[in-house]
């Protein structure tokens, strides 16, 4: 275990979401659709996993221990709920074939990523590691039962 488990638990999550998001766009330069479609396919499936294991178990946990029901955690809710779409146009032109708006949508959500994820790893997750230091055992079985790890 590192000596800060939620950001480290999570940026590991986070790189693993990356290399599947860029897989997406190799094949995509190579003009391999299918595996192009594979990839943001799971992508998606991986970037949505992330997200709710953060709202379902590290937020609502830092809200209840920090005794602030927004905050940070609202703001990373909200930016969830701002890339989905983005998400979901990076699949759709990935099934439509359309470099184009795959350049775009790609670009896009990896700006939104990079910024968001900053944002996660340099404050929000330290600040569970501190907050959450008691529950540290408790959330992290939570965590690998969820993912089956």
């Amino acid at each position: 275990m590192t000596a800060e488990p939620f950001t480290g638990w999570f940026s590991t999550d986070h790189r693993a979401c990356d290399q599947l998001f860029a897989e997406g766009e190799a094949a995509m330069l190579r003009g391999d659709w299918n595996r192009c479609r594979q990839a943001v396919r799971r992508f998606g499936e991986a970037l949505e996993r992330h997200f709710r294991l953060e709202e379902t178990i590290l937020f609502p946990a830092y809200e209840s221990a920090s005794g602030a029901p927004g905050g940070p955690t609202e703001v990373m809710r909200g930016e969830h709920a701002q890339m989905r779409p983005l998400i979901a146009a990076l699949a759709g032109a990935a099934a439509e074939a359309d470099p184009r708006a795959f350049r775009d949508a790609f670009e896009t959500l990896l700006l939104f990523m990079q910024q968001h994820n900053l944002k996660e790893e340099t404050v929000l997750y330290p600040l569970c590691d501190r907050v959450l230091a008691g529950q540290r055992a408790r959330l992290l079985e939570a965590l690998a039962r969820e993912t089956g790890t």
